[in-house]
Formats: C-alpha cells, structure tokens, sequence
C-alpha cells in the first residue's frame, strides 16, 4: 500500500524501473558462478532458508517505490520484508559512500554534500534531477555496492553452513538485520549477504523468552542459567531472549504483551532500547545504544543490558557466552565481570534446538571469550561474527512521563528577538542544570538521572511514578529564583508568567502507548503497519546525518565552562541528552569497549563537518578532550548515528580539520578515520588486534567497521583484483582499493548557527 505523489511520477518510475530490468538482463552470469552453490551450500539449508541471485534490478523493484511515496507509507517496516531482502533505509546507500555518481573517486566531499544538502527526509525520488535519476536507473552503474547473493538463514545450521562455505571458498560476508546503519555497513558488493529476518524469533510474538529468575530456581549449569544468575547478581528481576532478526518494534510488542498479561497486578517489566521501532537490538546495543527516551540515564546504555551472547563466529563455531564470574565494585550498580566463559555445539548441522548439545571449546578454536566479550560490546555489529540471539536485562516496571517545558504555543504575544535569546539562554540553562547538575535545583541526583531525551523529541521523557510532574515543578521553581534577574533584563512580566505556566506532563503505560496515540489517527484504514513501533528518521534518499559529525560534549568540560557550552554547544531538543547519569560508568560491568568519551559525556551535539574548521581543533577542542599523548587520539564522536563522511582531523596535526574538498580515498589516507575518532587510538589497536585473532582473512568486513580502515596487504589487493572480473546480473564490479583567536570562534558560531536549521529540516518527515 503506496500512496503515491501522482500519475507523472508513477509513470517515470515505471519506466526507470523497466529501464534497469532490462538493462540488468543483459548480463545472466551470476555472481561467482564457478562455486559449488548447489552441492555445498543449498543442499545443507534447511526447508525455509532461502539463497538468492540479486542485481541493482531487484533493488530498484523493489526499493524505490517506498521512497517516492509518502508518510505514513514512506516507513521502513515496508522496506524490511521485501523479497530481495536488500532495501535500506537510506536510499543513496546502495553506492560507495552512499552517492550515486559513477565517478565518485573522483568527486570532493563538498560537492557531493551541495548536490544533495536540500533533501529532506520528505524528498521524493521523482522530484531529484534527471542526471541523479540516470545515475541510478544504470544497473552498470560502478558505484552500486550492493551485496551478489543473499540467503536468508532460518536456523543456526544455515548461518553456519553459509559461514563456512564463504571459508572454505574465500569469500566474503555481509549482515543484516533492518539495514539501519548511518555508515552503510549491511550493504557490500561482492559479498553474500546474510539477512536476518526470517530466522527464529523468540521474542515475538508471545514473549515467550522472558524468565522471571527466582534464586531458588536458578540452575548452577555454566551457561544455561548464567543469565538469570548475571540478572539477579544486578538486582534485576527478569531477562529476555531476542533473535537476531528481531528488531525493537518486536521486542517491545513482546514485552508489552507480557505485562498486559499481568492483569490486575499490572505492569511488570521494562526493557532499554532504541527509539525506532526498526532498529536491530543487536547492532544498536553492540554501538553502545543511547535509548535517550527509554532510560539509559538510570538503567545503563545499551550495552550494558547485555547478559549472554549466541553467534557463529568466522572460524564457523557455533558459540555461547557471557560473565560467569564477577564481584561487586564500590561505586558501580552493577558488578565488574571478571571472567567470561564459552561453549560451542557439537552437533552444528541438528536444526531442533532441543537436541543441540554444548561442550568445551576445542583447543584448536582459539577462542578468547574474554576478549570477544569485551570487543562485541560496544565494537559495532557486523563484523565479530553472525548473532543468533542476545539475552537483554529486564528492569522493574517503571511510569512513563513527557514533560513540554518550553513552546510558542504558550505564548500570548511574539517576543522580542532579544527577549526570546533571553528566554532559549534561560531554558538552556535549566537543561544543563536538570541533566548534569541537578543540585543546583535542589534536585536528587535519581530524579535527574530518570529524565533525558532522543534528537528532535519536544518532550523530556522521564521513569519514575510523579517524576515527570517534578521536572516541570523544579522548573517553576527555577524561573521564581530568577525572576527578578529577568526583570532587570527587559524581559516582560507576561513573557516570564507564560514561560512559568507553560509544562504540560503527559502520562503512559509505555512507549508504545505513547506513539499509539500520537500517530493512530493519522494512519489511514487498514494501514499495515498499524500497532507496530513507527521507526524515526523515515527513510530518505541520503543518509542521515551525512552533513554533520556527532560529538559527545565531555561533562566535565560543561561544568567546569558552562558559559562556553551555552555559546558553542547549546544543548536543546534537537541533540541527544542520553548522557552524563548513572552510565557515566556505575552501570558498566567493566569488560566492554564503549569508548571513554560514551562514559564522560554530557549530551551528543550534532555540529556540520563545515563548523568543524581549524579554530574548532586548535583551539576547543584541546580544551574539550585530553590531547596531550600525541601517540593516543581522544575519542569524541559518538557511535551510534555515526555518520558516513565523519572523520577526525588530520592524521599529521591534530589542530587542523579534515578538508572538505577532498576526495573520499585523500581523506581516508590523510585523516583520523572514523573508528579512531569514535573510540580513541588505544581501544581501536585492541579492537583490531581482537578483529586480526578472530576473523584473520577478514570475512565480515563491513564498511566503517572495526579493521575495515586497515592497509591492505598484497595478497588482499591482489585477489580483490581477481575476483573484480565476475559480472553478474547488473553487478560490474570494480577493483578494490586500497585500504586518514577568538574572533574565528565566532565565526565557528555563527556556522554553528546558521546551518543548525538545515538539520533540524532534515529530520522533518514529508507531510506530517
């Protein structure tokens, strides 16, 4: 069901998409057709897997009809079940670097940036140029980056038949879940793609993999009740199982299921995860999982719901793991682990989980699950290996409250520009305050860290019965204490009076109960996609956040400057205040990669790489983060909605940016790559020495990855440059490549400002 924008754009896509098909037939070889397909890899499928020949065609099919329709039905729950299982949420992201143009080698940051910088999410592709539109309509097009075969595993048997064929044979692999990445790393030529979502669920639709843990019912066995053992050492009352096809639209409808299910005792359970309902628990969590609107302030990111791992690692071992030793820390709400251990099955081919049966680990396996622990959480998905299944922690039961301090709609006469600076200064403020140091308002430090927010939510969402109600109190409070001071500022007494009785606090069950009212009555009937959680952005051409880089504001550098913070990082709705409570490191087990800057953070801001100039690095920067071991790059960007173009400064002089008009491979060679600027060069060199141990020949080797920065050997060059020949349906492919003042502050502020607006533009949905 596609509501689309009129008859001449249906009849152009009609034709494009004919255009592609035929184009795309011109070449019938598949992909690598010299393999044994049929005798070592289907044949050892089970009934309901699946493996498919796909081409750019089949994308164009079947993709870019949801991007020339509008919302609701522009959403990627219509992307996710489509048959190629190759749609991702950001069109353009079926090309290297997520541009269509065929030359883009030789195309600058720049203007790349120019040709798509007015796209919103609301862009449909009938509406971008012809040339962009012919870029794309040519199947031969050397720029597609979209993966020659796809299976579409249904049991453990599959992932690992699929994981040691692509051993065996040389191969490379790619993974999927949803395809929500803002780097493109579940999308890859030349690889079979393993898509995820029709392999077992056991979360939905039932919630039947949620166990209650009783102390007295928990089985001593190393692995089978570690969970519920790791769950009740933390206080928490209840865990759950989720397939790694899942996402958290089924997740949270399982959960909510089973506290509905609770009838008159009411509700019992809460989960922390993604804002987006389609979002994979797994590569969120794995990122760190901010889960601004669902609690990670009180309960710990993503990560540190984790309590045991399932997944068929590159060597094809079928392994489980998680903390089997640990010991409480003075300080921390949840114990240090300090010791992980492992099984793997012995009967990989048996598909009845039932009559899977687990041992030791071959000494040959060489498996440190200590070390796969550590790197797993927090050093991204997609590249340690294939998840099978994670088991989350379950929380009890909290409220969940919204509060609108702050909004036009309050107001009786349009301010001045003067007295509204005043007032945006004033609300600013109080944020930092609520967030970081409560105190300052007489507030708890449990009542603060119950509260934060996502990016371009209006609300503070807050857990905790009457917690909502006490953020819009403490902000009465807090403009009483300074009214006089406002006063004295020209700000008018009805201005102060409308700012004061201003919060409106809604109370839910849930989330979901939240987005059920919000968005029900716009669906049309028989929406398909009614009841499930709506996922945020929708899908758009470009890929988000491919304009601006994510950087985690340090708190103590706000509390120690907060007059700086205010001026050159605002904190407002529009950035992500999922930080700087009890996951400042009290939450984490202390066996995880989330980098330090994750740990330190105040909020994540959201800057334009065209701000991040030189007077940024030279001059705030040094003050932000410790730069003083030159052999050691800080990590500052956040890692969830990392972006695809993000990069740190140079890699010769920390003091000057990454330029602009710089092809892709010069800024590769020349800057601090993305993963150095996420985690800080002494966790990347021990994520990649973990990558170099557990996946050596490099079969998951997803874009931005962990490793995927590395300098190519001769060997990995040359059998690139061998296996580039092979054409398949529409699939040219190519040879890899190798594998880097205070007036000028001002002047970083006013970029700041003026292009702050193009974000916010580009997250509004078309039509909503």
């Amino acid at each position: 069901m596609l509501s689309q924008p009129n008859k001449a754009a249906s009849s152009s896509l009609s034709i494009l998409l004919l255009l592609a098909a035929a184009t795309a037939s011109a070449s019938a070889e598949a992909w690598r057709s010299d393999l044994p397909w049929a005798d070592e890899l289907e044949s050892k499928l089970s009934p309901t897997a699946s493996l498919l020949d796909t081409s750019p065609a089949d994308y164009l099919d079947e993709c870019l009809p949801t991007f020339d329709a509008y919302w609701p039905d522009k959403t990627n729950h219509a992307l996710i079940d489509q048959p190629s299982g190759m749609c991702v949420p950001h069109f353009f992201c079926a090309f290297r670097g997520c541009y269509p143009d065929p030359d883009y080698d030789n195309v600058v940051l720049s203007d790349n940036l120019a040709a798509v910088r007015s796209f919103t999410t609301g862009t449909l592709y009938s509406e971008i140029d012809s040339t962009m539109q012919d870029w794309i309509s040519d199947a031969f097009n050397p720029n597609y980056n979209l993966p020659s075969k796809v299976l579409f595993p249904a049991v453990a048997s599959d992932v690992i038949a699929a994981v040691n064929f692509a051993k065996i044979h040389g191969l490379e692999l790619s993974v999927k879940n949803s395809g929500h990445s803002y780097t493109a790393a579940s999308t890859k030529r030349d690889t079979l793609l393993l898509n995820m979502n029709k392999y077992t669920q056991y979360a939905y639709p039932e919630g039947g993999s949620i166990v209650d843990c009783d102390a007295n019912n928990v089985t001593e066995d190393s692995l089978t009740g570690q969970p519920c053992r790791l769950s009740l050492a933390k206080g928490k009352p209840a865990v759950i199982r989720v397939g790694g096809g899942e996402n958290w639209d089924k997740t949270y409808r399982a959960v909510k299921a089973a506290n509905e299910a609770q009838g008159e005792d009411g509700y019992k359970y809460h989960i922390v995860g993604g804002a987006a309902g389609t979002v994979s628990p797994m590569g969120w969590s794995f990122q760190g999982g901010l889960a601004g609107n669902k609690g990670a302030r009180l309960f710990g990111f993503g990560v540190d719901q984790v309590l045991q791992l399932e997944m068929v690692l590159p060597n094809g071992q079928h392994v489980k793991f998680g903390p089997t030793e640990w010991e409480d820390v003075e300080g921390h709400v949840y114990p240090k682990t300090t010791s992980v251990s492992g099984m793997c099955r012995t009967n990989p081919e048996e598909t009845d989980e039932e009559l899977w049966t687990w041992e030791e680990c071959p000494e040959d396996a060489n498996i440190n699950f200590d070390d796969l622990w550590f790197a797993v959480r927090g050093g991204g998905g997609g590249t340690w290996g294939v998840v099978l299944s994670v088991y989350l922690q379950l929380h009890d039961y909290v409220p969940y409250e919204r509060v609108q301090l702050f909004s036009d709609t309050c107001l009786t006469e349009i301010p001045s520009a003067t007295e509204l600076q005043t007032m945006e200064y004033v609300y600013t403020k109080f944020l930092l305050y609520l967030l970081l140091d409560p105190k300052t308002l007489n507030m708890t430090e449990d009542h603060s860290n119950a509260c934060g927010w996502p990016p371009e939510d209006d609300a503070i969402s807050c857990y905790g019965d009457g917690f909502g109600q006490l953020v819009a109190d403490y902000w009465k409070g807090y403009i009483s204490a300074i009214n006089e001071t406002l006063l004295s500022q020209g700000i008018p007494s009805s201005l102060i009076d409308a700012s004061y009785n201003c919060p409106t606090v809604t109370f839910f069950k849930d989330l979901g109960e939240m987005h059920s009212e919000a968005l029900s009555s716009s669906y049309p009937e028989d929406y398909p996609y009614a009841g499930m959680v709506p996922d945020f952005p929708y899908p758009g051409l470009r890929v988000t956040l491919d304009d601006v880089s994510n950087i985690i504001i340090p708190k103590e550098w706000v509390l120690s400057d907060m007059e700086s913070a205010i001026t050159y990082f605002p904190l407002s709705s529009a950035q992500y205040a999922a930080f700087g409570g009890r996951n400042m490191g009290s939450t984490s087990d202390q066996m995880n990669s989330l980098s330090k800057a994750h740990r330190d953070g105040a909020y994540m801001f959201l800057v334009p790489h065209s701000a991040l100039t030189d007077d940024f690095y030279g001059q705030l920067f040094p003050l932000m983060y410790d730069t003083s071991n030159k052999t050691n790059f800080p990590g500052y960007i956040g890692s969830n909605h990392a972006g695809i173009n993000t990069m740190g400064p140079l890699k010769e002089d920390w003091t000057k940016a990454c330029p602009l008009d710089w092809t892709a491979e010069e800024r590769k060679e020349k800057c601090i790559p993305l993963q150095e600027a996420i985690y800080g060069t002494e966790t990347l060199k021990r994520l990649e020495a973990i990558k170099e141990q557990i996946d050596p020949d490099y079969i998951f080797d997803c874009n931005q990855c962990i490793g995927n920065n590395r300098n190519r050997s001769l060997n990995e060059t040359t059998t690139a440059s061998t296996t580039a020949t092979t054409t398949g349906e529409g699939n040219i492919t190519t040879k890899e490549e190798p594998k880097n003042g205070t007036e000028r502050l001002h002047c970083f502020l006013s970029i700041i400002s003026t292009l702050l607006a193009l974000i916010a533009a580009f997250w509004q949905p078309h039509g909503l």
